[in-house]
């Protein structure tokens, strides 16, 4: 698999000696989306380890150990956050009754997976972004080959759905007849497959517009289609916004003045397209196979059920009831998943802020706040100097509101590493030179050397 932009990059970098864990991780993070599935399809066979879980431990690892040998100082901040984190739920371990024989081991296997994965996005920045400073050709290789091939492991997990192997992404609900419970493979989050999709959809939009139109097009069609399968709204919504908008984003300076009529005459065709979808919603819901499901939730909670799918009823169920057993300042710092879990069956409100603040308290806050605030503000910084800035910062808008609908962006074990590297990617010179200019010349880190 070579890059997209192949024959303007060497494909094997020869990093510098203190950088093996980088290359390391250039060869194997790839790999990464296609060693979840894998590890779906094995969990009913006799072969069923957590093999993701082994590999993303790795992965971490050698990030971890990187960034000790760059001597990157952003480590600190996110032990300390790690170590606050922490903190809340230990206090519930030692105090509530139904906690306090369970032991270490316990402890650690219910607070820290959730914990790191919410820190995952933060730690795989720092290291991306240092990567992509040093060697920018290595960065891009990788990737481009990682937004690829996570591409082609979705299509084809969803092809073998559509064949009628791995799982439904949804679950039939009492009350609603749905003919059409929709598709995900051998994943198991659909709203995390759906993230990842938007990500990785992004960026291959991006790299194939303008000069390759005809694969363009050929992505729109295959991600709507995809977004359509998975039957999530956020993810059909999102890839649908980014087929349409990537080209206004990725627009030279001078475009909107220029062809404004043209623009203008396309905004009225699409108003007029949402307002014909809107008079027919009932029979294309109805074919898509959501309309029985909206329609529930619609009688059940109005327009805030069909937005939040109940999440809210969760919220107000959860903050009530730790509200009651716990006090403010073990609130504050946070009760940890096993202190809500021993109160109730369902745990997970599944939008992103409100889950950490509850589990960790104002580490939590600090996590999702630093995770968004550092990659909006770094997208908005590279405006005027990156050609894919304005993309990213589409993305981060876009998975923002999918944390604050659906969860599971900042939390997720799947999206961290294609988000961290679309983020980190703002920063490649070789991608700005040879966008923006037309060069073919690779701008070299301060200790890049290639063979």
């Amino acid at each position: 698999m070579t890059s997209l932009g192949a024959g303007l990059i060497p494909d094997k970098p020869q990093l510098a000696p203190d950088s093996w864990p980088a290359l390391l991780v250039f060869y194997l993070a790839p790999w990464f989306l296609l060693i979840d599935s894998i590890s779906g399809a094995l969990q009913q066979s006799s072969a069923a380890l957590p093999w993701s879980l082994f590999f993303k431990t790795l992965l971490l690892s050698l990030l971890v150990w990187q960034l000790i040998l760059w001597r990157n100082k952003s480590l600190l901040l996110l032990l300390g956050l790690l170590v606050l984190g922490l903190g809340g739920p230990a206090y519930s371990y030692l105090t509530i009754p139904t906690l306090a024989g369970r032991g270490a081991t316990d402890f650690i296997a219910s607070e820290v997976p959730l914990l790191v994965k919410a820190l995952a996005p933060l730690l795989a920045f720092s290291f991306l972004l240092q990567f992509c400073r040093r060697y920018p050709g290595a960065f891009l290789v990788m990737a481009d080959r990682l937004m690829l091939l996570s591409y082609l492991v979705i299509l084809l997990n969803l092809a073998l759905g559509l064949a009628g192997f791995g799982y439904t992404a949804y679950q039939p609900m009492d009350n609603v007849e749905q003919p059409f419970l929709g598709l995900k493979g051998f994943f198991y989050s659909t709203n995390e497959l759906a993230a990842v999709l938007l990500v990785v959809s992004g960026w291959l939009l991006w790299r194939c517009w303008p000069e390759r139109k005809a694969r363009y097009v050929l992505i729109s069609l295959l991600s709507v289609g995809s977004a359509m399968l998975l039957l999530t709204k956020t993810g059909l919504l999102g890839c649908l916004l980014l087929v349409l908008l990537i080209p206004l984003l990725a627009a030279k300076p001078g475009f909107y003045r220029q062809y404004y009529r043209q623009l203008l005459a396309c905004l009225l065709l699409a108003l007029a397209g949402l307002l014909i979808c809107v008079w027919y919603a009932e029979p294309l819901l109805r074919a898509a196979g959501l309309y029985d499901k909206l329609a529930y939730a619609y009688q059940q909670r109005g327009i805030l059920g069909i937005l939040l799918s109940s999440r809210d009823l969760y919220l107000t169920i959860i903050w009530q009831q730790t509200e009651q057993h716990y006090a403010f300042i073990h609130r504050l710092f946070g009760v940890g998943v096993a202190g809500v879990s021993v109160l109730l069956k369902k745990y997970f409100i599944e939008i992103d802020l409100f889950d950490l603040t509850v589990f960790y308290g104002m580490a939590g806050v600090l996590i999702f706040s630093l995770t968004f605030g550092r990659f909006f503000y770094n997208s908005l910084a590279q405006l005027p100097l990156s050609p894919l800035a304005a993309t990213v910062l589409f993305i981060n808008v876009l998975l923002l509101g999918v944390a604050m609908m659906a969860g599971h962006v900042v939390t997720s074990g799947m999206l961290w590493l294609p988000w961290a590297l679309a983020n980190a990617a703002v920063f490649n010179t070789h991608l700005a030179t040879s966008v923006t200019v037309g060069k073919s010349a690779i701008a070299r880190g301060p200790d890049e050397r290639f063979t």
